[in-house]
């Protein structure tokens, strides 16, 4: 394995079980683009609204050969970023399509 995976949970106590959720996406992400030399993922709590129930934000930052990728993703679509594991799930999905128009590029360029 190449990568060097971080996990930070802010606001919230950490997960094992999203941890290792965490983990597993990471490794799907390295089979899918094997050029992935870091990986940073923070799952976030930023508020907790007693109407409107837990939201979580989740960050990655992957670093790949010339180029940092970062995927940002905020709870835009609230019902599905109540849940941790569909936030996290959210941003590994967005993560792949950055990473497959990052190799097309390499691909053009060869």
């Amino acid at each position: 394995m190449k990568r060097n995976l971080q996990i930070t949970f802010r606001g919230m106590n950490p997960s094992d079980a999203l941890s290792e959720h965490i983990r597993d996406s990471a490794d799907k992400l390295e089979q899918f683009f094997d050029g992935i030399t870091g990986c940073h993922v923070v799952v976030e709590e930023p508020h907790r609204h007693h109407q409107q129930g837990k939201h979580f934000h989740v960050r990655l930052d992957l670093h790949v050969p010339g180029k940092n990728i970062v995927v940002d993703r905020e709870h835009g679509d609230r019902a599905a970023h109540e849940d941790p594991y569909q936030a996290v799930n959210d941003a590994f999905d967005a993560a792949k399509r950055q990473l497959q128009h990052y190799a097309d590029g390499l691909r053009a360029h060869r």
